[in-house]
């Protein structure tokens, strides 16, 4: 029986996490605010190429470049699926380089040829910048795709964090809509934002409360969102914004992998998605972590050590596995790969 069914279970959710709550007794926390998160999810100024991971410049559609890094496998299997990668950072911060430890890991582990790609950040370039660079960047993917030596039939999967979740989803939907060429395979989207109150189904409206339950959470809270909103100026009845502004939306979807986090003001957006995509037939997978802010594998730069945060990195990366339909591996395969393809420091 699917969980989150009612009110009660997902209210729940907002319940703090026990080794969160006992980190923040002992801990005095400085603000968090979006203005200080870009060290925190930013890579080194800039990454050496090589033959198998090097950055790239694609041509928008207005003559600028966007920086796009490619990671390759080092012995390429005859068929190499691709990943497309979208990273977050409210629309304002974040770079191409959050998802590199990822990307080097899928291609270490299963031979798959992994893009990470770049758009333009808020307030300086508004709504719809970015998703218009995501979707231009997409098309020179899928003209190009061969020269990378990817092959999209044996998986063709694009993801996003956060904001990149909120773009992964936008653009996906995009891609069906579009009868794309290559044809998605699936879909990965963590913390997503992807609803307003006025998008959300009317069987489900009771089920969206995580904006005022979790208000004054850590790391993205109410004032956060008005920040962000106030940044990206989104058109909120755009299918650039949100998949749910598509006449035509959900229904023939490949397989979709979220997850999200209890004390996130995003939480419902995820929770309440699933089950919209089940109800149109699509295969879903559903993760959930209880009692946790939005991006809480960021309060490790304060010294906290939560056992959440290595499942949310093992769950995410097994749930990459099941959309390349590739075996899930261990959670120790998983830990010890990415901390080998982390990004120096």
């Amino acid at each position: 029986m699917p969980e989150y069914e009612t009110r009660e279970s997902v209210a729940l959710l907002g319940e703090m996490d026990p080794e969160l709550a006992e980190f923040l007794n002992k801990t005095q926390l400085p603000p968090i605010k979006l203005s200080n998160m870009a060290n925190m999810i930013r890579g080194p100024p800039e990454l050496p190429n090589t033959e198998q991971e090097y950055t790239i410049e694609i041509l928008m559609r207005d003559g600028y470049k966007s920086k796009t890094r490619i990671h390759r496998p080092a012995s390429p299997p005859t068929h190499s699926p691709l990943v497309v990668l979208i990273y977050g950072g409210g629309f304002v911060v974040g770079d191409f380089t959050q998802f590199s430890p990822v990307a080097r890991s899928l291609a270490a582990l299963y031979g798959a040829t992994v893009i990470n790609i770049s758009y333009r950040l808020s307030p300086k370039y508004k709504f719809p910048t970015a998703p218009q660079d995501v979707w231009d960047s997409l098309k020179w993917i899928a003209a190009n795709y061969q020269s990378l030596g990817a092959d999209p039939t044996a998986g063709f999967v694009v993801g996003g964090a956060s904001a990149g979740g909120n773009l992964a989803a936008a653009a996906a939907q995009k891609m069906l809509d579009e009868k794309f060429s290559p044809p998605l395979t699936g879909i990965w989207l963590s913390i997503p934002y992807v609803l307003e109150a006025e998008l959300v189904p009317a069987k489900y409206k009771d089920l969206f409360f995580s904006r005022e339950q979790n208000s004054n959470s850590l790391i993205i809270n109410k004032e956060a969102i008005e920040y962000v909103t106030g940044a990206y100026e989104p058109d909120k009845t755009s299918p650039d914004f949100s998949p749910f502004n598509n006449k035509r939306a959900h229904t023939g979807l490949p397989p979709v992998y979220i997850e999200v986090c209890g004390q996130d003001p995003f939480r419902d957006d995820g929770l309440v998605y699933e089950k919209v995509l089940r109800d149109h037939g699509v295969r879903t997978r559903l993760r959930v972590y209880p009692g946790v802010p939005h991006g809480h594998g960021m309060l490790a730069n304060f010294g906290a050590r939560l056992t959440s945060v290595d499942k949310a990195k093992v769950e995410g990366f097994r749930g990459l596995s099941w959309l390349l339909g590739k075996d899930e591996p261990a959670e120790e395969t998983v830990l010890k790969t990415m901390d080998a393809n982390k990004n120096p420091t």
